[in-house]
């Protein structure tokens, strides 16, 4: 079974809720709100997988800490991101067709309304993070979030034995997520899974327990 296959991974809904990350004393930085792609600044997570997250947080050296930039994410929001990539793409690659659009954007951003296709943002169990020393500067991890290149993948400089500090950093993240259960993806460094569909495919799970997020899984006002 191959990554695009994990929509054929059963769900067992478990209706967990989700909690507001900034209630939990993260380093938050709301990438989309900030750019215009997202109405609300919140950043919300399963409630399991944010109390993981903790865990791995406090794993890491002292004086270092996660800067959240993207958790929970809506189909509308998966849309916007993904229309803007589109965009970039289409102005940067005129000659391609729509097919090869949507297979270079599928790499990276997932379709937003595919029926039968919950984006892993969509279901609560999906963070987009990196560390950060006791200043708030983010650690050289090679890229800058959302770069959607060939270096972006976790292992790239560890294959091509450059950027040794970058290495290093990627090394020590991947190390605090994976140790709380979280999987990796493949070709961004910055973004981890929990619980969704590709977490259970990805870990040899007989099902995914979390779906798409539903109104009710928010804390009420």
């Amino acid at each position: 079974m191959t990554l695009i296959d994990y929509t054929k991974i059963e769900i067992r809904e478990n209706g967990e809720p989700v909690v507001d990350l900034a209630t939990l004393g993260f380093l938050l930085k709301p990438t989309y709100f900030e750019q215009g792609l997202a109405p609300d600044s919140k950043i919300f997570l399963r409630e399991a997988t944010a109390a993981k997250l903790l865990a791995a947080q406090a794993s890491l050296p002292s004086g270092l800490r996660f800067k959240i930039w993207d958790a929970y994410r809506s189909r509308d929001v998966q849309n916007s991101v993904y229309q803007r990539y589109w965009k970039e793409l289409k102005k940067e690659h005129p000659d391609w067709d729509e097919e090869q659009l949507k297979t270079a954007i599928a790499k990276f951003v997932t379709p937003p309304y595919e029926s039968d296709r919950i984006p892993p943002h969509a279901t609560g169990g999906t963070v987009d993070l990196t560390i950060v020393d006791s200043a708030g500067v983010e650690l050289d991890m090679g890229t800058e979030y959302d770069f959607f290149g060939a270096e972006a993948a976790p292992f790239f400089y560890e294959i091509y034995k450059t950027k040794p500090e970058a290495t290093a950093n990627r090394r020590m993240l991947r190390a605090a997520m994976e140790a709380q259960g979280f999987t990796l993806e493949q070709d961004e460094w910055w973004h981890f899974d929990y619980g969704n569909q590709v977490w259970a495919l990805k870990s040899g799970k007989p099902f995914a327990f979390y779906g798409e997020v539903l109104p009710d899984f928010f804390p009420v006002a």
